[in-house]
């Protein structure tokens, strides 16, 4: 599934949704806007069917919600039928770090997050999750980079395996736990398809399926198909090379005709998250992805 380059021309596409089909549930990734009441309107009234808050933007942690805003942003999105999902915090946070208290913290705090999403949302909901990445020492001349790694395995996988499981038994049954496929190394592969059985998630970040080079990662794609009865979350963005990921759909160069075959079979239609800023531009990228559905026929 080589990137081929297909674009669509944004610039024939009206921004407006009227007669387009567009994924049946379609958020966009909320980072920049002042306050979750305006997302949620802003929403209802521009094509959306859900928000996702990123709880890695400070305005949005779980203790800065009063229990009273809950239940008026609850009632709102009710109201307004406009479904949640959250980002955990991911750069910053690591759910293979070994040092205790650290450890602890990042599981209490994650708790939380879930327990916002459980008083936020009147229906089943989901929390995205990155699994965190492992400590690199380099060894002096032509040696493997990964040693360290491979002398360690069975902790970073006994622990990434413990907090996950921590957090799927906190989460059951109203928030589903999904994990995104950021760092996937054959120790968070083999977590993963441990915990699947156990009602983990998966994530598919299109973009993320390729490396730096656009060449598609064989093994991470292998384990959505194995596991796609277990896809909750797809993420939406294109790639610039020159400037990076999370750009307007059709201005890159990811093409997103097969995987969008591949999702449209699903047993069960996931939620489409547009990872693109500011939320115009979410806008743009939703309407470039309903040019797509509607070329090749797509149900999403």
């Amino acid at each position: 599934m080589p990137p081929k380059g297909f674009s669509v021309n944004l610039i024939r596409i009206q921004e407006t949704s009227t007669s387009m089909q567009l994924p049946a549930r379609r958020a966009y990734h909320v980072i920049y806007d002042t306050s979750l009441y305006e997302s949620i309107r802003y929403a209802a009234e521009n094509d959306w069917t859900g928000i996702v808050p990123d709880i890695g933007v400070p305005l949005f942690s779980p203790e800065r919600i009063t229990s009273e805003e809950r239940v008026r942003l609850r009632e709102l999105s009710r109201d307004l039928s406009i479904e949640w999902g959250f980002h955990a915090p991911g750069d910053d946070v690591n759910l293979m770090s070994t040092y205790p208290p650290i450890r602890t913290g990042v599981i209490s705090y994650f708790k939380q997050i879930i327990n916002l999403a459980r008083e936020l949302s009147t229906g089943p909901t989901n929390l995205v999750v990155h699994p965190g990445i492992l400590p690199s020492f380099e060894k002096a001349g032509n040696q493997p980079s990964d040693s360290f790694s491979q002398q360690y395995h069975s902790v970073y996988a006994q622990v990434l395996r413990e907090n996950l499981s921590e957090l799927l038994a906190h989460a059951r049954p109203h928030v589903r736990l999904v994990i995104e496929n950021v760092y996937w190394t054959p120790l968070v592969r083999e977590v993963i398809e441990h915990l699947i059985p156990q009602g983990l998630k998966l994530c598919l970040d299109i973009p993320k399926l390729y490396g730096f080079d656009l060449k598609l990662r064989e093994s991470d794609w292998s384990l959505f198909q194995r596991y796609k009865g277990s896809i909750e979350v797809v993420h939406i963005h294109d790639i610039i090379p020159q400037i990076g990921s999370h750009q307007v759909v059709g201005n890159g160069l990811i093409d997103f005709q097969e995987t969008l075959s591949f999702l449209s079979k699903l047993p069960t239609k996931p939620q489409y998250v547009f990872e693109v800023r500011p939320r115009e531009e979410a806008h743009r990228s939703l309407m470039g992805i309903g040019e797509i559905m509607r070329i090749f026929g797509y149900d999403l």
